[in-house]
């Protein structure tokens, strides 16, 4: 019988940042023990460990690196890994280890369209409130990534992938060799920012970004990987605020727990 684990990565002294400001920090605070007794849940139907680990920093921009260093740790110990975000709220009686092969890394990519009159008044509401785009905004992730591999001549496209859900084993997860390429990502993002090729309103708020950083490794080394749809990592955030039944996971970036769990409200 393989032996699985689901984990997640938190931790409530996470130094201010846009990810974690004070309403998301209260709502965890109100939600935490709901949240983690929801995935121990699903981690026991799913007949699989599971484990709340603490990250190794207080600096948010190190925190979210923590995920995929620990998936990489854990893939020497279990034949197969999951990884969830604490806001991403099982709903489904399907066993996510069942339903992908994990010998491609498994996470859900999608594109950002440009044209999309909502993407359009986000960026613009950014820029005249804050005089840039913060570089949590997923058409600025896409940008950086874009603006990384054309150090290497590389034309991206318009995706990005969202690891508030991360599948793989030690063949997947060796694969993109993550950590030993984290010095040649961080340079290449710093000449990225100084190529001057974007707008300064945008490539000026660019930082280390493990979503940048990890699909940056999918086009640049050509990495073959599952794509988990949507159904799999359902975001709901300033662009999609109400869950479907028909999302097996629901992702909540915007941390309105008590519209997304019944027993919430």
């Amino acid at each position: 019988m393989s032996k699985n684990i689901i984990f997640s990565v938190w931790s409530d002294l996470t130094e201010e940042h846009t990810s974690v400001n004070d309403y998301k920090k209260k709502s965890f605070q109100i939600y935490k023990n709901k949240l983690i007794e929801l995935q121990k849940k699903y981690a026991y139907y799913c007949e699989a460990d599971y484990e709340l680990f603490k990250p190794t920093s207080t600096d948010y921009v190190n925190v979210q690196f923590d995920k995929i260093f620990k998936l990489e740790e854990l893939c020497k110990y279990y034949d197969n890994v999951v990884y969830f975000d604490l806001d991403v709220i099982p709903n489904t009686k399907y066993n996510i280890f069942n339903s992908f092969n994990f010998d491609n890394i498994c996470v859900y990519e999608y594109a950002i369209d440009i044209t999309d009159r909502k993407t359009m008044r986000d960026i613009s509401d950014h820029i005249q409130k804050r005089g840039n785009i913060p570089a949590m905004n997923r058409y600025s992730k896409v940008c950086a990534k874009n603006a990384m591999l054309l150090i290497n001549d590389i034309v991206g496209n318009e995706n990005i992938v969202n690891t508030g859900v991360v599948c793989g084993n030690k063949k997947s997860v060796d694969n993109l060799k993550f950590t030993e390429r984290m010095n040649e990502m961080n340079k290449i993002l710093k000449e990225a920012i100084e190529d001057n090729l974007y707008p300064k309103e945008m490539s000026q708020s660019w930082v280390k970004n493990n979503e940048v950083y990890f699909s940056y490794i999918l086009e640049r080394y050509k990495i073959k990987f599952n794509n988990i749809g949507i159904q799999w990592n359902y975001i709901l955030d300033n662009l999609i605020f109400k869950p479907t039944a028909a999302a097996h996971l629901i992702h909540q970036v915007n941390k309105d727990f008590h519209d997304t769990i019944p027993e919430f409200k």
